[in-house]
């Protein structure tokens, strides 16, 4: 279930945003997936740097990532109808979101998508799917999809780094461009997990 903080409107506004800022060479701003991705890499970075996903979203591993259940059914057309006529869709894999205000965007929530956009922003849709398989909260699913399956993931596992550090390589990045100080992100993944247990 998604959290009380999760609102189509602030997604909308992340959305158009991603689009705005994304390097306008890159026609893949407009590809679900990219945008699924993108908005995936902000919820990774916000978590582990405010102890909380910007979007309050629930996460499912999928055959191309990870997947914001809502924001996903939002960009396919399939939630609240309210806002899905700022969704432009263009074809079947291709959405432009009108334009948006921004008063719904946090400053630490624009802090993690400038984050995803500066290491991936000019990434097509295939290459930023193929980065996100290299995370450990997606990876221990893997074995389990195929298909249209999915697998609820844990918050908690995005405080956890990739154990191969090759697989960044092949993408033309020396390392995890989310790599923190073990010290800062134990105390960071101890706080959260506190914080879900005594709820």
């Amino acid at each position: 279930m998604v959290t009380d903080r999760f609102s189509f409107l602030k997604i909308q506004q992340a959305l158009y945003y991603i689009q705005g800022k994304a390097p306008p060479i890159n026609q893949d701003r407009f590809n679900i997936v990219y945008l699924l991705k993108m908005i995936f890499f902000s919820d990774r970075y916000h978590l582990r740097n405010f102890g909380i996903t910007a979007t309050g979203d629930d996460y499912y591993a999928m055959k191309l990532g990870p997947v914001a259940s809502s924001t996903f059914d939002m960009l396919k057309g399939r939630s609240n109808e309210r806002y899905l006529s700022s969704i432009q869709e263009i074809d079947e894999y291709n959405v432009e979101i009108k334009q948006q205000e921004e008063d719904e965007l946090s400053d630490s929530f624009k802090e993690a998508i400038n984050f995803a956009l500066k290491e991936f922003g000019d990434c097509d849709w295939k290459k930023i799917s193929d980065i996100s398989h290299c995370y450990p909260e997606w990876k221990k699913h893997e074995s389990e999809l195929s298909g249209f399956k999915r697998v609820q993931m844990n918050e908690i596992d995005f405080f956890d780094d990739p154990d191969d550090s090759l697989c960044f390589a092949k993408f033309g990045k020396k390392n995890d461009p989310f790599k923190d100080d073990k010290e800062y992100l134990s105390l960071r993944k101890k706080h959260y997990d506190a914080y879900h247990v005594s709820r």
